[in-house]
């Protein structure tokens, strides 16, 4: 039976890597010169496949240009950061203007330089999303509170959905979530160990092989694997729902530019050229936060705060 689930997900891969994937590649982007110079609009994301995300970005960063010339901008450019410590210094150097991500990597950039978000990101068509705890559907877990003794993948300690979300989740619940070095280390009958697997696919080959019983993604990324793939696990417990994707402007940042870049961003989906951009950018649109940017991000605080109280 595993055997049928490891090839049906193995060929979503396959199906994947046909449409999508490239050879990985060492391309950066080109420094910027700061808005001081009146010069570039520098748009940041933070990715191992910098070439790829270069690719995707710099038709948003030349739209935008275009359309803030008044402002003294005179081209756009895109800046890629390997993790989230260089893009804290970077948006804290002004060296990114404006940063796209989920909401926890969010707030540690908007804790540590007094950045602010502006609006949501509709990546992929995806306003909001959430984690899901899930297991093979023959080992019997049920409830979160069967997780009791067991080992549980997350993604990486910067996500959102991989890894925030589910471990506040956790402590939310009253257990005991603690990290381990390693799928196979013994955990305690008090504890929900840990382990990150870095990436949604390990995740899911994980679980499925049964490295590990129980795994974590958000619920986008489970409900498009396929369905004999879906049918043969269980979801085991979901948290609450926050943003797909935040925007996020640096400290210093003139206002009135500031406005212009929300306006210019909300208006994209109206026009065929900005719906050209956004499909390039995985984005259906940009929109504003329901019950505005404060609250949404003051609850992943919340959370944030929860986890480091521990």
């Amino acid at each position: 039976m595993h055997g049928r689930i490891i090839a049906a997900f193995m060929l979503m891969l396959a199906a994947s890597c046909w449409t999508g994937c490239t050879p990985e590649t060492m391309a950066t982007a080109t420094p910027a010169a700061g808005l001081g110079e009146g010069e570039a609009l520098v748009l940041g994301d933070i990715s191992d496949e910098a070439a790829e995300t270069i690719a995707g970005t710099q038709p948003l960063a030349d739209y935008l240009a275009a359309r803030l010339t008044e402002h003294g901008i005179a081209r756009g450019r895109v800046r890629i950061a390997p993790d989230l410590s260089t893009m804290v210094r970077l948006v804290e150097s002004g060296e990114v203007d404006v940063y796209f991500d989920s909401p926890y990597p969010v707030l540690i950039v908007s804790r540590k330089t007094g950045a602010k978000p502006i609006l949501r990101r509709q990546k992929y068509g995806v306003a909001e999303y959430h984690s899901v705890f899930f297991t093979r559907a023959d080992t019997g877990l049920s409830s979160l509170a069967d997780l009791q003794g067991q080992m549980v993948a997350f993604e990486e300690a910067f996500s959102t959905s991989g890894y925030m979300l589910p471990l506040a989740h956790l402590l939310e619940a009253g257990m005991n979530p603690v990290e381990k070095s390693s799928p196979v280390v013994t955990v305690a009958a008090d504890e929900v160990g840990y382990v990150f697997s870095t990436a949604d696919n390990t995740t899911i080959q994980w679980v499925i092989s049964g490295r590990v019983p129980v795994g974590v993604i958000d619920n986008v990324t489970f409900s498009r694997l396929p369905a004999d793939t879906q049918s043969e696990l269980a979801i085991v417990a979901e948290t609450e729902a926050v943003p797909r994707q935040m925007v996020l402007v640096r400290p210093g940042l003139d206002p009135a530019l500031v406005e212009a870049i929300e306006t210019e961003l909300l208006a994209m989906d109206e026009s065929e050229a900005g719906q050209a951009v956004l499909d390039t950018f995985l984005t259906s649109e940009f929109d504003e936060f329901p019950q505005g940017a404060t609250p949404a991000l003051g609850r992943m605080e919340a959370l944030y705060e929860l986890a480091k109280e521990r």
